[in-house]
């Protein structure tokens, strides 16, 4: 800073002899430009005050997704066999959990297992789980009895639980699971969806439904909102078309209780019985899916089994499965 005036600074002050003769010499290479033609440097463009948050916001954004993008392939990495974190406070349980390790909870205590770095499990009080295997893109564990509280955040099929020769396997989501000694147990969905596989049988259970299930088969899901009446008349078809025998006047009281909020328990018992289209159940479902007059075609086609033909249904349900990507809460957990 100058704190006195200097003719460095301001030409129009006389210079001491020194500065005059480099003045002298120098002056020979000043640019003065032609009469009319002399300019100015334009003050200096500033971008608007109401762009400057937006900027500000736009690159920040940036820098989150170029983040987020390098932090994802983390969080879904997991060495093979590396123990599982328990939160508990109770004494007796263990603080990690190994592969080929059970955790037993007693009546009267809970834990809460970090699932790689993909979810969390509540381990509810009286339950035994055992951890199976887990590596990078496949955790699997199996409740031998008891409940438990999923929430995962990962693409489909990456966590899922056995139970028995049974396997419920996560497409991104949080559920229940709970299971017996006998292998009998229940399934709800609280957000995505989950599938039950067992035997070569695979059924879907979006969010709102629950499932159950024994140790041999998956039974039909069924709405939350389901009368008590409409869910047995549901199992009795479901067991007695299992056996090869069709009762017209079940599939007839089916057809008359369904509701709006039944329409994926109705897809799931046409797709895993396509014979069952012949009867009350396929027009029914057709008026769910806002088809009045039936396509005598496309009927005939479900009832051979055609895929086809119960994709055009299928393909109305709510896409995707699970949108696990958009769950960034999860990804904060």
């Amino acid at each position: 800073m100058v704190d006195r005036p200097d003719p460095l600074w301001d030409p129009a002050l006389p210079g001491d002899d020194e500065l005059v003769r480099l003045e002298a010499l120098l002056g020979r290479y000043r640019h003065v430009p032609a009469e009319g033609q002399a300019w100015a440097l334009p003050p200096a463009r500033r971008a608007p005050r109401w762009r400057r948050p937006a900027l500000a916001m736009a690159a920040m954004l940036v820098a989150c997704a170029v983040g987020i993008a390098a932090w994802l392939p983390w969080r879904l990495q997991w060495s093979e066999h590396h123990d599982w974190a328990v939160e508990t406070d109770a004494p007796a349980l263990p603080r990690t959990l190994r592969v080929g390790q059970t955790l037993a909870t007693s009546a009267g205590e809970t834990a809460t297992v970090q699932v790689a770095r993909i979810g969390r499990m509540q381990v509810l009080p009286g339950t035994r789980v055992r951890l199976v295997d887990t590596r990078a893109g496949h955790h699997r564990l199996e409740l031998l009895d008891g409940r438990v509280r999923a929430r995962i955040w990962a693409p489909p099929g990456h966590f899922g639980i056995a139970a028995g020769d049974a396997e419920t396997v996560d497409l991104g989501c949080a559920f229940e699971m709970q299971r017996n000694l006998q292998g009998e147990g229940d399934i709800r969905v609280l957000s995505g969806w989950v599938m039950h596989r067992v035997q070569g049988q695979e059924t879907l259970v979006p969010a709102g439904s629950h499932l159950r299930f024994d140790a041999s088969r998956s039974g039909i899901p069924l709405a939350e909102t389901a009368s008590i009446a409409f869910a047995a008349q549901v199992e009795q078809l479901d067991l007695a078309m299992a056996k090869g025998e069709r009762v017209t006047g079940v599939e007839a009281q089916v057809a008359e209780r369904a509701t709006d909020d039944d329409r994926f328990t109705i897809l799931t018992l046409l797709t895993r019985y396509p014979v069952l289209a012949s009867g009350p159940l396929y027009p029914r479902l057709a008026a769910m899916f806002g088809e009045t007059v039936p396509d005598p075609a496309h009927r005939q086609a479900w009832q051979q089994g055609s895929v086809h033909a119960m994709n055009r249904w299928w393909e109305q349900v709510p896409r995707p499965p699970k949108a696990w990507w958009l769950n960034w809460r999860d990804v904060l957990g």
